[in-house]
């Protein structure tokens, strides 16, 4: 099989996106799979999944999908006369932490606007029946709006991961999910990796896309970038390995270095890539060093218990919206003990960075040449 993979970079973020979706033959594809579908235009489903229920301060625009441009692909689908298109995302474990973090709430707070054209579903409170969708994932529940679409997006952001080295559209459907606890059912229970590609196995996603117009780099980059780089850049593809291993690559990174990449691999093949656009690495760009994998890994994920402590005493939040739940006197200290490092490597309302946050900035942003 080969598959066009575009690249495109370009200063205006709306230009970049229409480039990739024409290079990629977007409009055609979507038109295939309604012919297929026998289903009237208005009736044709359509789901966008964009990354942005692990964002902490929608000030840090590194770690959420552009709403912007989000909106941008809603309404060329619109424009082309599809009426059923929705954005969707599922409950992260953030929301074991802190009010307000369901999909709608988080969707509001980030701006998403539904009045062009979609509506935002939350696939944990829409997950109603249950399958068995392999060794994994068992008998597991499933979103009503994810099973039943005709043609399924993955829109994903650009970032670093600390535990699979990048996340991108393969990434992506991890957080599709329906559990609202991933890190008690699949960091612990289960695995971030195999339950993600039975769930992509079980309901195909049709076309891939990265939001790298803005991108988080570093050891820290799914949690957040304060010194985000400029990438300018946005990818795309039909086939959600091709994408991504464009995508990584452009990283600097082999992109096999990922359990997903690995895994979607053997479960689907790699296609041979034409590569349209700019290939060359983004710079600055500093990577995931193996030995925090190895951490989160081994350490963070090895008991349920101890790494929920370190995300609900560290995990850093936009103050002025989210309230962390726990009253525990223990839980409270710890988190007044862990402001300092939250403060070196999270944006945080009213706020000026602290020097300890520049200085990280700085030595990551000379790290990455």
């Amino acid at each position: 099989k080969k598959v066009t993979v575009a690249s495109i970079k370009d200063e205006n973020k709306f230009d970049a996106l229409d480039k990739a979706l024409e290079k990629t033959g977007f409009d055609n594809l979507v038109e295939e799979h309604l012919a297929a579908s026998n289903k009237a235009r208005a009736e044709f489903s359509i789901v966008i999944k964009p990354n942005f229920m692990f964002a902490y301060n929608k000030r840090d625009e590194s770690t959420y999908t552009d709403p912007e441009l989000v909106g941008h692909l809603a309404k060329r689908l619109a424009l082309a006369g599809f009426e059923n298109i929705a954005v969707v995302e599922a409950q992260s474990t953030y929301g074991e932490y802190f009010d307000r973090r369901s999909v709608r709430e988080m969707a509001q707070y980030l701006n998403f606007d539904e009045k062009v054209g979609y509506k935002v579903v939350d696939m944990t409170e829409d997950a109603h029946e249950h399958r068995h969708l392999g060794s994994h994932l068992g008998n597991h529940p499933v979103s009503t709006i994810w099973r039943d679409a005709n043609f399924r997006i993955s829109f994903a952001k650009n970032k670093t991961h600390a535990y699979a080295y990048y996340t991108l559209t393969l990434k992506n459907i991890y957080g599709a999910l329906p559990l609202a606890n991933k890190f008690k059912e699949y960091h612990c229970a289960r695995d971030i990796y195999h339950t993600a590609i039975e769930y992509l196995a079980a309901f195909p996603v049709h076309f891939g896309l990265v939001d790298a117009y803005l991108s988080a780099d570093g050891p820290f980059g799914i949690f957040a970038d304060t010194c985000p780089n400029p990438t300018h850049t946005i990818i795309a593809g039909e086939d959600l390995v091709a994408v991504d291993w464009v995508a990584a690559t452009r990283m600097g990174i082999d992109p096999m270095i990922s359990q997903y990449m690995r895994l979607a691999v053997k479960a689907f093949g790699k296609p041979e890539i034409r590569l349209v656009g700019d290939r060359s690495m983004y710079r600055p760009w500093l990577n995931v060093p193996a030995a925090l994998t190895l951490f989160t890994h081994k350490g963070v994920d090895a008991d349920y218990y101890f790494g929920n402590l370190i995300y609900t005493c560290c995990t850093q939040m936009d103050e002025a919206h989210f309230t962390h739940k726990s009253k525990a006197i223990h839980i409270r200290l710890l988190r007044k003990l862990s402001l300092p490092l939250r403060r070196m490597f999270f944006v945080r309302t009213n706020e000026n960075p602290t020097w300890t946050n520049r200085l990280a900035s700085w030595v990551l942003y000379k790290l990455g040449y």
